[in-house]
């Protein structure tokens, strides 16, 4: 070449060179040439090039062009991540700083492009798949990392290799700019350890460098963006397998696919539910020539641990596809991939709110359980991971059952104070993680038990068992937010039933120590933010503060922004937000901040779909509470009301889903109360059909639901559901899951550990199959839906009757009022000031007065001074009113015969009123009701000649009307249209007097002698020789005569027993006989048994009247509205007609009483008139009462001498059911044997 040409050629390439500067390998670099004009350029110097080398093949120039060729080829690989690019670009950089012929500054660029190049693969991750997010690594950033790991020569990236060459390179880059800083050489230094293990197969090495690489203090997460969070998720992991590594001395396979120094553990030997195959089983899948598929099983092991350490890794698609593949014994799984892939559908079902996702993760824990063996560790690791997976199914759509079989399951989990690091398998990193966990479930489960108990002293049991189980674990330990949460939630129980400011000082202390605690999982830490906001809000309370709610406010809102990891996290945290800022408007009373809160919560509402069904009944309510309060606009009141009505209509669907009462009382309780709260906004917005459907939506759920009950199996049988039906009468789970709460071991843990065929079943299993085939059925949507107040109102105009009558308590500072409904009539609304809270002092009084009546001194002089004054409010404040409003007033007062002067017509019918007292007014003898008629009366509960202090005579209600109790509208409907028995079915008297009812055996003999001569008797008689000898009178007889076996029922069971009312159903009871060889609880025929008794296969429309004649049983020392007594109980579906008591009555008041009682049923009036009319012979003085056949000469003396008008001794009794007249069918008088268990009397 001559001059000149050598000129041109120079021009040229200087040229070519500054239209180049500036192009860099660095992902999103913005200098230098893109796209066509690149391509142009790197065309032109790659002509260049050629050029230079015919012509200067030893010039400067020439390295300059294939550097600057060079980093345009990175740049466009940095644009577009082309494999043949980075490649391309390494050679010619590499081959330009090899001539030593480049410029200071050219050759030092060249060393800045390639470690870009070189990490490449590392730090140049596309996120995500097809439609997924794309912040999510992805597989296709998990297969990346992999290959980064793999050598180059067995298909690997070529990063491993190129470790030594990057740090060289780091160090020249660092020397040129004043020294490379000690932490990135120590990082370099790793990096290069790294390359020598996995090219050299020194497994030691490997451990060494595990224990470098995630020991937390190297920042390489961060430096790494997305693959950091791999990092984060794998460090315990790793560091646990690595330590194992170290003590068994282990060797890798070289990377030349030679020998290794000493062979790795066989997965026979250890069996994991994670990365079981260790770090040294993944160094060989690294380092072997002809892996098969075990690194793509590597891959889908190491991203679904990562997803479930840090959510958002993967997709929703992949984490399903992954979890599905790991599961899959056909697609290579083992044991472990199938522990793993049950924990990761355990997650897919956090996320999706899917039950079914748990009834899988199940099936894979069976699954391989059986591959392993059950003496493999991996059994040990189950009977941790069964009780998250229970309480996981729960809180998706599960039932209290799932959470009840958890309950069972944690408490073989060691107590606190064992030593998590001695509970710890050496083959699982996290199982003493797990028993942290566990601990702190159990705990939690107690604490709710004893909070909504009222038990102090357990909770203060349990707060130290909590101090003694975070001492156990340190704070520092990733699963300390456990304990401190449940610290926080038991001192939050004490200051709520003490009012202890120190106890809720605490609360705000644990709870902020479990959000801050240091270590907490990612996953977890995604929901613990939610918590900022109550917190804080909760801290307002000891010093009240609008700023520091808005912080939690604040935090609360960043973690909407994160990856959510349950289906309902985003309205749940909505919520709170709600809340908190509820709390800001009771602090500051600005309308902007509510309007905010309902803005957040409408929110809340929009985000719920199928699979939050969790939070759906709690996000309406707060709509509804906030609409509530606000009530400036024209329809607030209207959408409370319906924001209301949807929360109860969800709060009863879960009602539905629980097996047995004592789980449906648990759902139910708030039910109730926010019924009336609906029902309140109803009548303020002058809609009282909504406040009927609110009250019948929210009131008496659990009688609800077992009406819907009683009638599955056979609905099920009409579709060709056979064994579903069979399954669903015997009340156990389906296939071999069941859990026996009696028993010792589970059930549940014998299928998954067991050998037992079949697969286990989710303990909620059943009833949600059978619910939801059922749902979508016209006839099941009819059994299950309310009545409304029309046809409310038809039935009471067909029973006869004049008026269904709600008594609503008012809330907060509000007028209660009553709810009318008659026939013939839209329904209307009464306003009641004297049932406001301020109205109501003589009933709080009342129920003071009882809460002492067994235990303060000079307690039954007390209560019995506040039941005469109950009685005068009930009569002045709300029956006076009712009557005036329904016009009654004559009707009553002439049928009573009360005005003095001589009938010249037939005597109209009695007035009959059907009460729905709620809330607390369910405790109120509303037929002792003192009322003072609007003229002169002749009454018996008061003097004739008016009261000494000149007010008007009175009389009781029972007087003027014939008063039943309902505990629903739809219980109403239910009970009014059952038959009475004709008195032919016969009668069967029981008598188990106990300890202390001396009359109860003279009060059966006699109603036997006079009215039931062939009556069956049961029980313990003893004044009398009877043959046969009676039957003892037990649960299952009792049960038997009112018609739950195949003989169907008699027409009356008198009940002289023990009753007695307790805090749930499981505890309200009739004590009665119990079989041979048994102990006394045998006797015990609860509330919970009678609603949990099967209908009878007879099929019998009609039920008998049943007398409950001694103690508490019509009434419940809690859940009023609930109405489970038993007397409600036993209404709803086994009797037409109960006659009950809502307290203990003399003995020979009360057998006084019955025998009235009787006798006017002998005369033929129905059970509702006869209660009536037996009150009243008590009112009447002595010497104007009627004769009674059946009094026995001491009972005859007895009610000459005692004074029998005082409410104490005759208005506990109350009846229930049917409320209309005799006549319809027939009576329950008769003498006609029973068909029960027992003989006639002989």
């Amino acid at each position: 070449m001559n001059d000149i040409d050598d000129a041109g050629l120079r021009e040229r390439v200087a040229d070519a060179i500054r239209r180049a500067a500036g192009a860099r390998a660095l992902p999103g670099a913005s200098a230098g040439p893109h796209g066509v004009e690149r391509d142009a350029l790197m065309a032109e110097l790659r002509s260049l090039l050629a050029e230079c080398d015919r012509g200067l093949p030893d010039d400067p120039l020439r390295q300059a062009v294939a550097a600057r060729l060079g980093a345009l080829t990175g740049s466009r690989w940095a644009d577009g991540a082309a494999e043949p690019d980075r490649r391309e670009a390494i050679r010619l950089l590499r081959g330009a700083r090899a001539s030593r012929l480049l410029a200071p500054d050219a050759h030092l660029d060249a060393a800045r492009d390639l470690v870009a190049l070189l990490l490449g693969p590392a730090t140049h991750t596309s996120f995500g798949g097809p439609g997924e997010d794309t912040g999510a690594i992805g597989l296709g950033g998990f297969s990346q990392l992999l290959s980064v790991c793999r050598p180059e020569n067995l298909g690997g990236a070529g990063v491993i290799e190129a470790i030594p060459e990057i740090r060289q390179l780091v160090e020249e880059v660092g020397y040129r700019r004043g020294g490379v800083p000690p932490d990135v050489l120590e990082k370099l230094d790793l990096m290069t350890e790294v390359s020598a293990t996995l090219t050299g197969g020194d497994t030691q090495g490997l451990a060494a460098m595990a224990q470098k690489l995630f020991a937390g203090d190297l920042g390489l997460e961060e430096e790494l963006g997305p693959m950091g969070a791999v990092i984060r998720a794998l460090a315990p992991l790793a560091k646990h397998y690595a330590g194992l590594l170290e003590a068994d001395g282990a060797a890798l396979p070289t990377s030349d696919g030679g020998p290794p120094a000493a062979s790795a553990p066989s997965d026979e030997e250890h069996a994991g539910p994670t990365l079981r195959s260790s770090l040294a089983a993944a160094g060989a899948v690294l380092s072997a020539p002809d892996p098969g598929g075990r690194i793509d099983n590597w891959r889908d092991s190491l991203a679904l641990l990562t997803e479930m350490e840090q959510p958002g890794t993967l997709g929703r698609a992949e984490f399903a596809q992954v979890a599905a593949r790991l599961g899959d014994p056909e697609q290579g799984a083992d044991p472990g991939d199938q522990l793993l892939a049950a924990l990761g559908t355990m997650g897919l079902g956090f996320r999706a709110g899917r039950p079914e996702d748990f009834q899988e993760a199940l099936r894979l824990i069976r699954a391989a359980v059986t591959a392993a063996g059950p003496d493999d560790e991996l059994a040990q690791i189950v009977r941790g991971v069964l009780p998250g997976l229970l309480t996981g199914a729960m809180l998706v759509g599960g039932s209290l059952q799932d959470r009840e079989a958890a309950r069972v399951l944690l408490e073989e989990i060691p107590l606190p104070g064992v030593e998590p690091r001695d509970w710890a398998l050496s083959g699982y990193p996290r199982s003493a993680g797990l028993l942290i966990a566990s601990q702190s479930t159990r705990i939690l489960m107690r604490v709710t038990e004893a909070a909504e108990a009222g038990d102090e002293d357990t909770l203060e049991e349990l707060v130290g068992d909590l101090l003694d189980l975070l001492d156990t674990c340190g704070i520092d330990d990733e699963w300390a937010f456990l304990p401190c949460y449940v610290l926080g939630s038991a001192h939050l129980a004490l200051a709520s039933l003490t009012g202890s400011v120190d106890s809720l000082r605490n609360a705000v202390h644990y709870q902020e120590q479990a959000l801050t605690a240091p270590n907490t999982p990612s996953a977890a830490r995604s929901t613990l933010d939610m918590g900022w906001a109550p917190l804080l809000t909760l801290s307002s309370y000891l010093e009240p503060s609008v700023e520091r709610i808005q912080e939690g406010i604040r935090r609360t809102r960043l973690a909407l922004e994160g990856v959510p990891v349950m289906a309902d996290q985003r309205a749940r945290a909505r919520g709170a937000i709600g809340l908190a800022l509820d709390a800001v408007h009771g602090l500051t009373g600005d309308p902007a901040v509510l309007d905010e809160s309902i803005r957040e919560l409408e929110c809340a509402k929009d985000e719920l779909g199928p699979s939050s069904r969790a939070s759906v009944a709690a996000v309406h309510w707060q709509l509804a509470e906030a609409y509530g309060r606000r009530d400036r606009e024209a329809d607030d009141l209207a959408k409370a009301v319906g924001y209301a009505r949807h929360s109860l209509r969800t709060t009863a669907d879960e009602v539905l889903l629980q097996q047995g009462v004592r789980h449906g009382l648990q759902v139910a309780r708030t039910g109730a109360s926010r019924a009336l709260a609906a029902a309140g906004w109803a009548v303020r917005a002058g809609l009282p059909a909504a406040a009927v459907a609110c009250l019948e939506e929210g009131r008496a759920l659990v009688l609800g639901a077992a009406a819907v009950s009683a009638t599955v199996a056979e609905r099920l049988a009409e579709r060709g559901e056979h064994d579903l039906a069979e399954k669903w009468r015997a009340g156990a789970p389906a296939g071999a899951a069941g859990h026996d709460a009696g028993a010792g071991r589970p059930q549940l843990l014998d299928a998954v550990l067991g050998g037992a065929l079949g697969t286990p079943e989710l303990p909620s299993a059943l009833r949600r199959r059978a619910l939801e085939l059922l749902r979508p059925a016209e006839e099941d949507e009819a059994a299950r839906r309310i009545p409304d107040a029309s046809e409310l109102a038809a039935a009471v105009g067909r029973a006869g009757a004049d008026a269904l009558v709600y008594l609503l308590p008012g809330q907060g500072g509000a007028d209660g009022s009553a709810v009318l409904l008659a026939p013939g009539r839209p329904p209307w609304t009464l306003p009641l000031p004297g049932l406001s809270s301020s109205g109501r002092a003589p009933l709080d009084a009342y129920l003071d007065a009882a809460a002492q009546h067994a235990t303060a001194r000079r307690g039954q002089q007390r209560w019995e001074a506040a039941l005469d004054t109950l009685c005068d409010w009930a009569g002045e404040a709300v029956l006076t009113p009712v009557l005036d409003e329904l016009a009654l007033w004559e009707k009553g007062i002439a049928e009573a015969a009360l005005t003095g002067t001589a009938a010249t017509e037939p005597a109209p019918q009695p007035v009959r009123l059907t009460l729905i007292a709620c809330g607390n007014l369910g405790v109120v003898p509303w037929q002792a009701a003192l009322l003072v008629p609007p003229g002169p009366v002749h009454g018996r509960g008061r003097p004739q000649a008016g009261e000494p202090d000149g007010r008007a005579a009175g009389v009781r209600a029972c007087e003027l009307v014939v008063l039943s109790y309902a505990a629903s509208g739809r219980e109403f409907m239910r009970s009014a249209g059952r038959d009475r028995l004709p008195a032919d079915r016969g009668q069967a008297l029981v008598c188990v007097p106990g300890w202390d009812l001396d009359g109860a055996e003279d009060e059966v003999l006699a109603l036997a002698d006079t009215y039931y001569p062939d009556a069956a008797l049961y029980g313990t008689l003893m004044t009398r020789e009877l043959s046969p000898v009676p039957p003892e009178g037990t649960p299952g007889e009792v049960l038997d005569l009112l018609g739950a076996g195949d003989n169907g029922c008699v027409a009356l069971v008198h009940l002289a027993c023990h009753g007695v009312a307790g805090p749930d159903p499981a505890t309200s009871a009739l004590e009665l006989g119990w079989p041979q060889d048994t102990e006394p609880e045998a006797g015990r025929l609860t509330v919970t048994a009678l609603l949990d008794t099967p209908p009878g296969r007879t099929g019998e429309a009609g039920g008998p009247l049943v007398v409950l004649s001694a103690c508490e049983t019509d009434l419940s020392t809690r859940d009023h509205d609930e109405a489970l007594t038993l007397t409600t109980a036993l209404a709803h579906r086994l009797a037409a007609d109960v006659v009950g008591s809502r307290w203990t009555a003399p003995d020979v008041a009360s057998a006084v009483l019955m025998t009235v009682f009787h006798d006017r049923l002998a005369s033929g009036l129905a059970p509702p008139d006869a209660l009536r009319a037996a009150q009243r012979w008590m009112l009447a003085p002595s010497g104007r009462r009627d004769a009674v056949r059946g009094l026995t000469p001491e009972l005859s003396r007895a009610a000459a001498e005692l004074d029998l008008s005082v409410p104490f001794a005759w208005a506990a009794f109350i009846h229930q059911g049917n409320p209309g007249p005799a006549g319809r069918t027939g009576t329950t008088g008769g003498q006609v044997p029973a068909r029960g268990n027992g003989e006639p009397r002989r």
